[in-house]
């Protein structure tokens, strides 16, 4: 197709890419004389259903992005063929060597290198994830990053999904690829941590030069203690992104990032309820509700599978009611200070974070109370402790 004019303004050069009923070519802009890249998805007997769909969520979605490491969207029209037509996105083309051309050079890489890797592609699963609705790109791999300008790029939203509350299970095409995708995207289910284990799987095969079905197993988890020069923390961190169970998989890209910077958290150890404490707790494995007392009222803290909410009653009045969908919680942060000295007495000092919006426990707490109220929580919503 290289000369052919598409659009009445786009000259292709050459083909990128090619799939069943897809092309990706790279042309130029006749009139801003700027590469760009087109992706063509053909509308003839043998499309899917599902690949008009997936199509038209791609650009749906590159619409509304803006962030320096995607490629940006800059139109969209459809092409007339001889018997058919095809549907042509028009994206900003990034000049640059994707991840899976440096594994096919037989370049590895250091485990500074691929920390460095982690930072730059945390920083963006951190801008999508935040959309709201969240954006899931179900398909981080090799070739699907690409090294330019000093900078990382994630590109390639072809299997993009959004998610409104809680995780949808079987509404949705399975899409990924075998080896960077975790147990539950094969049954369709999908959520944030899902894109952290492609992630932690990419990190891998570039430390070994070899993709996750290459290497050793140990049941669905990827064995990769044998490879060389990598830190016990760091293989930690990577065990913990590509954690088959998902209920013990770190939940966020917030939370992955900040154990990268210093160190993964740890559970705690049991702590017994105070026998002094008036603070009421009461759980099962459905619901966890705090009622914690305070002058002329109190606090009350609830989390169920759809929700958690947190509200204030003061002299019989209700006040400063907050909630957010539960799958939102990804932190829990617990501010111990110094023996000997005390807090402002409006800072809190257990902090549950759901999204950017924190959840604020623990004023004019005594330590005992606070060391068993953060234990709980903890070990309640299978989170670590930051």
């Amino acid at each position: 197709m290289s000369g052919q004019i598409l659009g009445d303004r786009y000259e292709v050069e050459r083909q990128i890419g090619k799939q069943t009923g897809r092309w990706t070519l790279l042309a130029r802009d006749l009139i801003s004389d700027e590469q760009v890249v087109l992706k063509l998805l053909f509308l003839d007997e043998q499309l899917e259903a599902d690949d008009l769909k997936l199509f038209e969520r791609e650009v749906e979605i590159l619409k509304s992005l803006s962030h320096p490491s995607i490629p940006r969207y800059l139109g969209y029209f459809e092409h007339q063929l001889p018997n058919d037509k095809a549907l042509v996105l028009i994206q900003t083309y990034v000049e640059g060597k994707s991840l899976e051309q440096c594994l096919q050079q037989r370049r590895t890489f250091t485990e500074v290198e691929t920390k460095q890797l982690a930072r730059a592609l945390l920083n963006i699963l951190m801008y999508l994830h935040g959309r709201q609705p969240a954006i899931l790109h179900r398909d981080i791999k090799p070739s699907n990053i690409l090294l330019a300008n000093r900078r990382a790029y994630l590109v390639d939203f072809g299997s993009v999904k959004t998610i409104r509350g809680k995780e949808e299970t079987s509404s949705f095409t399975v899409v990924g690829t075998y080896g960077y995708m975790p147990p539950e995207q094969f049954s369709g289910r999908v959520l944030p941590a899902s894109d952290l284990f492609s992630l932690g799987a990419t990190l891998i095969t570039l430390i070994a030069g070899n993709h996750p079905s290459s290497l050793p197993h140990r049941g669905t988890r990827i064995d990769f203690s044998q490879l060389p020069n990598l830190s016990p923390e760091y293989a930690d961190w990577l065990a913990w992104l590509t954690e088959p169970n998902l209920e013990h998989r770190v939940k966020s890209a917030q939370e992955a990032l900040q154990a990268l910077e210093q160190g993964r958290p740890t559970i705690p150890s049991p702590v017994e309820k105070p026998p002094d404490t008036k603070i009421s707790l009461i759980k099962d494995a459905n619901s966890l509700e705090v009622l914690i007392p305070a002058l002329l009222g109190h606090t009350n803290l609830k989390i169920d599978r759809q929700q958690i909410s947190l509200s204030s009653k003061r002299l019989g009045f209700q006040s400063n009611v907050q909630a957010a969908p539960r799958h939102r919680i990804s932190r829990l942060e617990y501010r111990k200070f110094p023996e000997g000295s005390f807090p402002d007495n409006n800072e809190s000092q257990i902090v549950i974070w759901a999204g950017t919006e924190s959840y604020d426990l623990g004023n004019n707490l005594s330590p005992p109370e606070l060391d068993w109220l953060a234990y709980e929580l903890s070990t309640w919503l299978k989170l670590p402790i930051s």
